[in-house]
């Protein structure tokens, strides 16, 4: 619908689209006009192109759900307001957003992804085809790979592809020109230049160096290879992961556990106790209890020896009395 944004009497601004000509209804909504529009809105309505208008009144209501100070603090979904109190449409694909303007989207419609930086509250929604180049899909957010000439990635600190003639490390955490280090190499797989180990090697555990590959003792459930200290390297069942104990591979992680480049680690709030994955608190607790019940004993003993010593304090004390008492009442022999 068409309103109005700016009055030909400049003693007058729009209020809810329309030019009135009461003076008191124009003070109580516009705090600063000028020139037929109004610049800033009292609390009873919110600035919008010039004018003051209600959220619980049309058209305001149409485009805001809730005002305050003056401003509209949310629009309806697919408006922005500037902050200068411009409204526009958000941009393409984009549900909700912070002001009108690319990369200024809060919240996509379904089945799109929102790119934007780490961190940011704000971005530009995309289809997730859309999604490459640098950056990687988490969630339903779109964001850039950290690692320096990383064309695909799994998460930020992970490189999956480098650009150009680059070779992914061991690792995935760098991209660089050559490949260095102890019985490491170029290699080119299905297009994706890597650094890789060469043959009779494997990258070890922490991915920072090749490991020697050796058969794995008895035990390794599953190890296709192992290293000298008979931690596994490779799994015998492409899609398998090392477990955390690193003795055994299997599918998935288990309880309080993820995978990590084919490596089972414990979650951020777990820790490896007996072989798997615990929550911290159930940690903490048991050594809370262990103290509590070592305390507990504690007291009993210190108890049961206060009780003997004051049960042998007394007898004694009991057998010293009757003596003297005997002593006092005998009587002394004649002579």
């Amino acid at each position: 619908s068409k309103y109005c944004t700016r009055c030909k009497d400049s003693g007058m601004y729009p209020l809810n689209g329309v030019c009135i000509a009461d003076s008191a209804q124009r003070d109580a909504y516009c705090t600063n006009r000028a020139s037929g529009a109004c610049n800033t809105c009292s609390s009873a309505a919110f600035l919008m192109n010039g004018g003051c208008y209600k959220s619980d009144y049309y058209p305001g209501s149409a485009v805001c759900n809730a005002q305050s100070g003056g401003k509209c603090t949310q629009a309806k979904e697919e408006y922005g307001m500037s902050a200068d109190g411009k409204l526009q449409p958000c941009g393409p694909a984009c549900l909700r957003c912070t002001a009108p303007g690319p990369g200024l989207c809060t919240e996509c419609l379904p089945g799109k992804y929102m790119k934007r930086a780490p961190g940011a509250a704000a971005g530009s929604c995309i289809d997730p085809d859309a999604c490459v180049n640098g950056y990687y899909i988490s969630g339903n957010a779109c964001l850039p790979c950290a690692v320096v000439g990383c064309k695909a990635c799994g998460n930020a600190n992970v490189c999956q592809e480098c650009a150009g003639e680059l070779f992914m490390s061991l690792d995935g955490r760098s991209c660089q020109e050559e490949c260095g280090g102890d019985h490491v190499l170029g290699d080119v797989s299905d297009g994706v230049r890597r650094c890789w180990c060469e043959r009779g090697f494997l990258p070890a555990l922490d991915k920072s160096r090749c490991a020697e590959a050796v058969e794995c003792p008895a035990g390794t459930e599953w190890c296709a290879m192992c290293d000298a200290s008979g931690a596994c390297l490779s799994c015998a069942i492409a899609g398998h992961n090392i477990q955390a104990d690193l003795r055994t591979c299997g599918p998935g992680c288990g309880d309080h556990a993820f995978p990590n480049q084919g490596i089972c680690v414990c979650e951020v709030d777990a820790v490896f106790e007996g072989g798997v994955c615990v929550p911290a608190s159930t940690l903490t607790r048991r050594k809370t209890a262990a103290i509590a019940a070592g305390a507990t004993v504690g007291v009993l003993v210190i108890g049961v020896l206060i009780g003997f010593l004051c049960w042998w304090f007394l007898c004694k004390t009991k057998r010293g009395g009757v003596s003297s008492s005997a002593t006092t009442l005998a009587r002394p022999t004649s002579s």
